[in-house]
């Protein structure tokens, strides 16, 4: 999204995110918000914000950009932050792995959606988005009629499970086309709040 010219904020809510070893002493415990230091090295703004307040705290936060992308626990770990979280969101990305067994992991984060809605100023979009997919597998097919089914909508672009990222750890990956998926969901997930939903 950065790349596609927008002013881009990213908000780190998840206190057990892998992200904070790399700026631990940027969070103190309380829900303060601190900048990441500058040894991060990303080339847009971000910030760790772990807060059940995060739905008060995002308009002072996010009000100098053109988006803001919110990292959020997972609702059965820290339920009150990803309440915040989706208190304040305009969509909603749930990325699922295709199988049965991820796709039924659904059930309670999208119970807490539902219980949501009526603290919201309106209905929340979703995506339900297909990761670490492995090509060929016919895995994928079935996780998307499983999903399809009750009605999830999904973006027209599934990110691959690729060795390369895997075996990264942190370290930049340069390949030319590692990233296409992902610059075209990008272009999706832009376009997506505006059509209340994402695909097709």
């Amino acid at each position: 999204m950065h790349e596609a010219g927008r002013e881009v904020l990213l908000i780190d809510a998840d206190p057990g995110g892998a992200k904070f070893k790399y700026a631990a002493e940027a969070f103190d415990g309380t829900g303060s918000t601190e900048r990441w230091p500058s040894r991060v090295g990303f080339p847009f703004e971000a910030m760790s914000a772990p807060s059940r307040d995060l739905h008060k705290l995002l308009p002072r936060l996010a009000g100098d950009f053109d988006l803001t992308v919110i990292d959020s626990p997972p609702i059965e770990d820290r339920q009150g932050i990803a309440i915040s979280a989706l208190r304040a969101a305009d969509l909603a990305v749930i990325p699922v792995a295709p199988t049965i067994a991820e796709v039924d992991r659904m059930a309670p984060g999208l119970a807490v959606i539902e219980d949501v809605e009526p603290l919201r100023t309106g209905p929340l979009p979703i995506c339900v988005l297909l990761n670490r997919k492995v090509a060929g597998a016919a895995s994928t097919g079935e996780a998307i009629e499983e999903l399809t089914r009750p009605g999830h909508r999904l973006p027209n672009t599934h990110i691959r499970r690729l060795e390369i990222f895997t075996q990264s750890h942190s370290n930049p990956v340069e390949a030319a086309d590692a990233f296409a998926e992902i610059d075209a969901l990008t272009l999706q997930l832009l376009d997506a709040p505006t059509r209340a939903g994402c695909g097709a």
